[in-house]
């Protein structure tokens, strides 16, 4: 891989990361006041948390298989005249 295409790639997986762990706080800020808020307020609450967050799992899941198609191509073993 050339070093181009690493720097590319670090910024793409990082991005990824950190989707990814706003994603997973999300539904675990769901979960734990779903249990922890009073009953008309907590499932009100962890309902709109997984709501919002469901566009973020949908962007996440495009950018993935959009990242591992670009990972495909670039992957391979770098060309160079020694």
């Amino acid at each position: 891989m050339e070093e181009a295409d690493k720097q590319v790639f670090k910024w793409k997986f990082w991005k990824l990361t950190i989707v990814l762990n706003i994603i997973i706080i999300m539904v675990a800020l769901a979960v734990g006041l779903f249990f922890k808020l009073p009953p008309p307020l907590g499932p009100s609450i962890a309902t709109v948390l997984i709501l919002a967050d469901l566009p973020l799992i949908w962007y996440f899941r495009k950018d993935y298989y959009r990242t591992k198609a670009w990972l495909d191509v670039h992957a391979g073993p770098s060309e160079k005249d020694d």
